[in-house]
Protein backbone atom coordinates (compact mmCIF):
# COMPACT_ATOMS: atom_id res chain seq x y z
CA UNK A 1 0.00 0.00 0.00
CA UNK A 2 0.89 3.42 -0.38
CA UNK A 3 3.76 5.13 2.27
CA UNK A 4 2.31 7.67 4.34
CA UNK A 5 4.81 10.15 3.09
CA UNK A 6 3.37 9.10 -0.40
CA UNK A 7 -0.48 10.03 0.68
CA UNK A 8 1.03 12.87 2.16
CA UNK A 9 2.60 14.36 -1.39
CA UNK A 10 -0.57 13.71 -2.91
CA UNK A 11 -2.22 16.14 -0.27
CA UNK A 12 0.15 18.74 -1.56
CA UNK A 13 -0.31 18.79 -5.03
CA UNK A 14 -4.06 18.53 -4.17
CA UNK A 15 -3.70 21.77 -2.27
CA UNK A 16 -2.29 23.67 -4.96
CA UNK A 17 -4.55 22.46 -7.43
CA UNK A 18 -6.14 25.63 -8.99
CA UNK A 19 -9.37 23.87 -10.12
CA UNK A 20 -10.52 22.67 -6.41
CA UNK A 21 -14.00 24.38 -5.81
CA UNK A 22 -13.29 27.07 -3.36
CA UNK A 23 -15.83 25.29 -1.15
CA UNK A 24 -13.67 22.63 -0.59
CA UNK A 25 -10.23 24.82 -0.77
CA UNK A 26 -12.15 26.81 2.65
CA UNK A 27 -13.05 23.17 3.98
CA UNK A 28 -9.95 21.62 3.91
CA UNK A 29 -7.61 25.55 4.80
CA UNK A 30 -10.10 25.20 8.27
CA UNK A 31 -8.90 22.11 9.42
CA UNK A 32 -5.60 21.95 7.45
CA UNK A 33 -3.67 19.58 10.44
CA UNK A 34 -6.63 17.77 10.54
CA UNK A 35 -6.72 16.87 7.06
CA UNK A 36 -3.23 15.74 6.94
CA UNK A 37 -3.92 13.15 10.04
CA UNK A 38 -7.06 12.13 8.03
CA UNK A 39 -4.96 11.22 4.73
CA UNK A 40 -2.64 9.29 7.00
CA UNK A 41 -5.41 7.93 9.84
CA UNK A 42 -6.04 4.65 7.90
CA UNK A 43 -3.02 3.25 8.89
CA UNK A 44 -3.22 3.85 12.41
CA UNK A 45 -4.73 0.11 12.31
CA UNK A 46 -1.09 -0.63 13.09
CA UNK A 47 -1.16 1.35 16.44
CA UNK A 48 -4.59 0.20 17.24
CA UNK A 49 -3.88 -3.59 16.48
CA UNK A 50 -7.08 -3.64 14.27
CA UNK A 51 -7.76 -5.37 11.32
CA UNK A 52 -6.64 -4.01 8.06
CA UNK A 53 -10.32 -4.25 7.23
CA UNK A 54 -11.34 -2.52 9.52
CA UNK A 55 -9.84 0.78 9.14
CA UNK A 56 -9.81 0.92 4.99
CA UNK A 57 -13.39 -1.01 4.34
CA UNK A 58 -12.39 -3.58 1.55
CA UNK A 59 -10.30 -7.13 1.02
CA UNK A 60 -7.43 -7.40 -0.93
CA UNK A 61 -9.83 -8.79 -3.68
CA UNK A 62 -8.68 -7.61 -7.95
CA UNK A 63 -12.51 -6.49 -7.55
CA UNK A 64 -13.75 -3.98 -5.11
CA UNK A 65 -17.75 -3.79 -5.29
CA UNK A 66 -17.99 -0.80 -3.51
CA UNK A 67 -15.38 2.21 -2.98
CA UNK A 68 -14.11 2.15 0.17
CA UNK A 69 -15.26 5.67 1.46
CA UNK A 70 -18.41 5.33 0.13
CA UNK A 71 -18.34 1.95 2.21
CA UNK A 72 -16.89 3.93 5.34
CA UNK A 73 -19.79 6.37 5.35
CA UNK A 74 -22.40 3.91 4.52
CA UNK A 75 -21.12 1.79 7.85
CA UNK A 76 -21.05 4.71 10.16
CA UNK A 77 -23.68 7.67 8.48
CA UNK A 78 -22.72 9.73 11.47
CA UNK A 79 -19.99 10.69 9.61
CA UNK A 80 -21.48 12.05 6.55
CA UNK A 81 -20.97 15.95 5.99
CA UNK A 82 -23.98 17.03 6.86
CA UNK A 83 -23.95 15.39 9.94
CA UNK A 84 -20.35 16.69 11.17
CA UNK A 85 -20.30 20.22 12.45
CA UNK A 86 -16.49 20.06 13.88
CA UNK A 87 -14.44 22.17 10.92
CA UNK A 88 -11.47 19.72 11.78
CA UNK A 89 -13.18 16.87 12.17
CA UNK A 90 -14.92 16.90 9.05
CA UNK A 91 -11.46 18.02 7.13
CA UNK A 92 -9.97 14.58 8.50
CA UNK A 93 -12.95 12.67 7.37
CA UNK A 94 -11.99 14.13 3.95
CA UNK A 95 -8.84 13.29 4.15
CA UNK A 96 -9.19 9.69 5.74
CA UNK A 97 -11.68 9.14 2.62
CA UNK A 98 -9.27 10.97 0.50
CA UNK A 99 -6.27 8.01 1.89
CA UNK A 100 -9.36 4.80 0.81
CA UNK A 101 -9.49 5.99 -2.58
CA UNK A 102 -5.61 5.96 -3.12
CA UNK A 103 -5.49 3.15 -2.03
CA UNK A 104 -8.50 1.41 -3.62
CA UNK A 105 -6.21 2.33 -6.98
CA UNK A 106 -2.93 1.27 -5.69
CA UNK A 107 -4.49 -2.04 -5.40
CA UNK A 108 -6.73 -2.37 -8.46
CA UNK A 109 -4.22 -0.79 -11.28
CA UNK A 110 -0.90 -1.34 -9.58
CA UNK A 111 -0.75 -4.12 -7.54
CA UNK A 112 -2.98 -6.78 -8.32
CA UNK A 113 -2.33 -6.33 -12.41
CA UNK A 114 1.16 -6.01 -11.89
CA UNK A 115 2.56 -7.74 -8.90
CA UNK A 116 0.01 -10.65 -8.41
CA UNK A 117 1.48 -12.59 -11.39
CA UNK A 118 2.95 -12.62 -14.72
CA UNK A 119 6.85 -12.21 -14.04
CA UNK A 120 9.43 -13.54 -11.81
CA UNK A 121 8.92 -15.39 -9.07
CA UNK A 122 6.15 -14.67 -6.19
CA UNK A 123 8.96 -13.37 -3.71
CA UNK A 124 11.16 -11.28 -6.29
CA UNK A 125 7.18 -9.64 -6.77
CA UNK A 126 7.19 -9.08 -3.54
CA UNK A 127 10.68 -7.47 -3.13
CA UNK A 128 10.83 -5.25 -5.83
CA UNK A 129 6.99 -3.89 -5.04
CA UNK A 130 8.65 -2.73 -1.49
CA UNK A 131 11.07 -1.66 -3.56
CA UNK A 132 8.93 0.62 -5.52
CA UNK A 133 7.37 1.88 -2.41
CA UNK A 134 10.56 2.56 -1.22
CA UNK A 135 11.74 4.61 -4.09
CA UNK A 136 8.30 6.76 -4.33
CA UNK A 137 8.41 7.38 -0.57
CA UNK A 138 11.94 8.75 -0.55
CA UNK A 139 10.86 11.03 -3.78
CA UNK A 140 7.67 12.26 -2.41
CA UNK A 141 9.37 12.86 1.30
CA UNK A 142 11.66 15.47 -0.41
CA UNK A 143 9.02 17.64 -1.63
CA UNK A 144 6.82 17.67 1.34
CA UNK A 145 7.46 21.14 3.70
CA UNK A 146 8.45 21.81 6.51
CA UNK A 147 5.60 23.49 7.65
CA UNK A 148 3.77 19.73 7.40
CA UNK A 149 5.48 19.15 10.79
CA UNK A 150 3.92 21.47 13.13
CA UNK A 151 0.25 21.34 11.24
CA UNK A 152 0.03 17.03 11.69
CA UNK A 153 1.50 17.36 15.07
CA UNK A 154 -0.59 20.15 16.19
CA UNK A 155 -3.69 17.71 15.05
CA UNK A 156 -5.64 16.46 18.35
CA UNK A 157 -8.57 14.22 17.10
CA UNK A 158 -11.49 14.06 20.50
CA UNK A 159 -13.55 11.34 19.38
CA UNK A 160 -13.44 11.61 15.70
CA UNK A 161 -13.76 8.35 14.69
CA UNK A 162 -15.87 5.93 16.02
CA UNK A 163 -13.97 3.08 15.15
CA UNK A 164 -10.05 3.71 15.79
CA UNK A 165 -9.51 5.30 19.24
CA UNK A 166 -8.03 8.72 19.79
CA UNK A 167 -4.67 7.26 21.56
CA UNK A 168 -4.30 4.81 18.29
CA UNK A 169 -4.90 7.85 16.21
CA UNK A 170 -2.56 10.26 18.41
CA UNK A 171 0.65 7.69 18.20
CA UNK A 172 0.38 7.05 14.48
CA UNK A 173 0.38 10.72 13.99
CA UNK A 174 3.39 10.84 16.57
CA UNK A 175 5.39 8.16 14.65
CA UNK A 176 4.85 9.92 11.21
CA UNK A 177 5.49 13.24 12.36
CA UNK A 178 8.47 12.91 13.91
CA UNK A 179 10.18 11.44 10.75
CA UNK A 180 9.14 15.59 9.75
CA UNK A 181 10.43 17.19 12.35
CA UNK A 182 13.68 19.18 11.17
CA UNK A 183 16.74 17.24 9.89
CA UNK A 184 14.58 14.36 10.96
CA UNK A 185 15.63 10.87 9.17
CA UNK A 186 13.06 9.03 7.57
CA UNK A 187 12.50 5.42 8.69
CA UNK A 188 10.52 4.01 5.72
CA UNK A 189 13.52 2.17 4.59
CA UNK A 190 13.73 0.77 7.90
CA UNK A 191 10.10 -0.66 7.89
CA UNK A 192 10.18 -1.90 4.66
CA UNK A 193 13.02 -3.43 4.91
CA UNK A 194 11.60 -5.16 7.68
CA UNK A 195 8.66 -6.77 5.58
CA UNK A 196 11.82 -7.96 3.21
CA UNK A 197 14.31 -9.02 5.92
CA UNK A 198 16.33 -6.75 5.06
CA UNK A 199 18.55 -3.99 6.96
CA UNK A 200 17.87 -0.15 6.23
CA UNK A 201 21.07 -0.34 4.24
CA UNK A 202 20.36 -3.13 1.95
CA UNK A 203 17.31 -1.67 0.98
CA UNK A 204 19.54 1.64 -0.06
CA UNK A 205 21.84 -0.63 -2.32
CA UNK A 206 19.46 -2.29 -3.63
CA UNK A 207 18.12 1.26 -4.97
CA UNK A 208 21.26 2.27 -6.46
CA UNK A 209 21.81 -1.43 -8.25
CA UNK A 210 20.47 -0.98 -11.73
CA UNK A 211 20.68 -4.82 -12.42
CA UNK A 212 18.72 -5.20 -9.17
CA UNK A 213 16.36 -3.04 -10.16
CA UNK A 214 16.15 -3.72 -13.89
CA UNK A 215 13.57 -6.56 -13.61
CA UNK A 216 11.42 -4.11 -12.14
CA UNK A 217 11.61 -1.12 -14.60
CA UNK A 218 11.16 -4.10 -17.34
CA UNK A 219 7.71 -4.69 -16.30
CA UNK A 220 6.60 -1.60 -14.54
CA UNK A 221 7.91 0.74 -16.48
CA UNK A 222 8.20 4.39 -14.79
CA UNK A 223 5.57 5.45 -17.10
CA UNK A 224 2.71 2.89 -15.96
CA UNK A 225 3.76 4.31 -12.32
CA UNK A 226 3.15 7.63 -13.77
CA UNK A 227 -0.48 6.48 -15.13
CA UNK A 228 -1.38 4.69 -12.02
CA UNK A 229 -0.17 7.80 -9.91
CA UNK A 230 -2.56 10.33 -11.93
CA UNK A 231 -5.27 7.73 -11.76
CA UNK A 232 -4.62 7.94 -7.95
CA UNK A 233 -4.55 11.78 -8.16
CA UNK A 234 -8.10 11.63 -10.14
CA UNK A 235 -9.81 9.47 -7.40
CA UNK A 236 -8.85 11.00 -4.21
CA UNK A 237 -9.61 14.90 -5.70
CA UNK A 238 -12.96 13.26 -6.92
CA UNK A 239 -13.66 11.76 -3.38
CA UNK A 240 -12.55 14.95 -1.21
CA UNK A 241 -14.81 16.70 -3.34
CA UNK A 242 -17.56 14.35 -2.66
CA UNK A 243 -17.11 14.17 1.15
CA UNK A 244 -17.88 18.08 1.20
CA UNK A 245 -20.53 17.57 -1.19
CA UNK A 246 -22.18 14.62 0.42
CA UNK A 247 -22.01 13.18 -2.50
CA UNK A 248 -20.11 10.03 -2.11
Amino acid sequence: MPTPFMHLALVKTLSTDPDLPADVRAGLEAGWGAFLLGSIAPDARVSGGLLRASTHFFEYDRHIETPPARAMLQAFPVLRRPFVSDPAQAAFIAGYAGHLAMDEIWCVEMLFPHFHSGWGTGYQRHELLHMLLAHLDDRDRAVLPASYYEALCGATPTGWLPFIEDSALIEWRDMVGAQLAPNAPSRTFEILGKRINMAEEQVRAYLNNEDAMRPLWENVPPEAVAAVEESMYRHVRQTVIGYFSDSL
